[in-house]
């Protein structure tokens, strides 16, 4: 599970024997012709923070066990009927154990919600494990049923703003990549000559310009740090990228290396992060807008909307030609209702880019909304 990134708490526990006979008892009384199986005497119990999260659990677990007894228990239900879902899963016993004669050599594996999770803990407390019946037996299932649903919709909701979060992350992607692809001179190992390393422009104070062999240094981990990040291991880009600017390196070239790391955290889902290189990517460089750009992106996805438009604005003014620039700063003004400069913005959009369909599109539906 860990190896997949998929964040569980496991719980495990062997019936007690009082428990056993409770629930021999329980299947000889329901099912009196039939001879009792018990399959839970072995029991573990996965369980992650989201909905999502309980379909990729119980593929790992068919992917790494041999099973084919899987039990949903919400197929039960008619579409009358309420409850919470619970995926149980029967991993057969490879080690050969001594167990009581009326048990299946299985473990019962349950994957849930945490919120699941809570109710089933709940409600087996209050239901499976009391034996006395409620007065007012109709009153209490209703309160219990209210909190099941309250739950339920609670778990449907978390996992709607996490689906939000992760099309924003996605939004944030590939407007990075256009950007990049439309921006950026300085894409891959091949314009790795177009940077001035033995001709600083400045220096930092305390940092020396470089000798050869921190030359050859910056090179070859330029040349890794940018392999890594084609291939999309940005967690290796950001080592490398840090390994050229511990060499320092001049401010243009650092400028360069810290909006690529700054790129590579915003790849990790690190904003703050990012926030941080592209800050200081501006500051060693004051002429790369591209810095200001992916920093007002950042800015926000943040919901810092206003620090993000003057990013926008002074990368326009120190490059006025960018077509997607003014397309952005656009896009974030028709969130704050100032459309009356959003529409300037996209007619200059697209008389630099006449064939841009996403502002073409805005510009549509501006100019609609306020029509009506």
């Amino acid at each position: 599970m860990v190896a997949n990134q998929l964040p569980v708490t496991m719980k495990m526990r062997v019936k007690t024997l009082e428990s056993l006979s409770e629930k021999i008892g329980f299947l000889t009384r329901n099912k009196p012709l039939e001879e009792p199986e018990v399959k839970d005497l072995l029991g573990m119990r996965i369980i992650v923070p989201f909905q999502e999260q309980v379909e990729q659990a119980v593929q790992l677990l068919r992917e790494n066990f041999d099973t084919n007894r899987i039990e949903r228990k919400s197929e039960k239900l008619s579409f009358r009927e309420f409850a919470y879902d619970s995926v149980h899963i029967e991993i057969p016993l490879q080690a050969d154990l001594q167990l009581p004669v009326c048990c299946r050599a299985v473990v019962e594996v349950q994957v849930r919600t945490i919120l699941q999770d809570a109710w089933a803990e709940v409600e087996h407390e209050l239901i499976y494990k009391n034996h006395l019946r409620f007065p007012n037996n109709d009153s209490i299932r209703k309160k219990l049923a209210a909190v099941n649903a309250s739950l339920s919709l609670a778990d449907m909701i978390f996992q709607e703003i996490r689906d939000s979060q992760k099309e924003m992350a996605r939004w944030g992607q590939e407007r990075f990549k256009s950007m990049l692809d439309k921006t950026s001179s300085f894409g891959g190992p091949d314009n790795i000559e177009s940077i001035d390393i033995e001709e600083p422009q400045a220096t930092l104070p305390g940092i020396e310009n470089p000798d050869a062999a921190s030359r050859a240094e910056i090179e070859r981990n330029l040349m890794l740090g940018l392999k890594a990040h084609n291939d999309k291991d940005y967690r290796s880009a950001v080592h490398y990228y840090s390994k050229v600017l511990a060499c320092g390196p001049d401010l243009k070239v650092r400028s360069i290396v810290f909006n690529h790391r700054g790129i590579a955290y915003f790849m990790m889902q690190q904003e703050s992060l990012a926030l941080s290189d592209f800050d200081r990517s501006y500051q060693c460089d004051k002429t790369n807008y591209r810095a200001l750009n992916y920093r007002a992106m950042v800015l926000r996805r943040m919901g810092y909307v206003d620090n993000a438009l003057d990013c926008f604005t002074l990368s326009l003014e120190l490059a006025p030609e960018q077509a997607e620039v003014w397309f952005l700063r656009a896009q974030t003004l028709a969130e704050i209702d100032r459309l009356d400069e959003a529409l300037a913005d996209l007619g200059k959009a697209l008389e630099l880019e006449p064939g841009h369909q996403e502002a073409g599109t805005l510009l549509e539906k501006i100019t609609s909304a306020q029509r009506e």
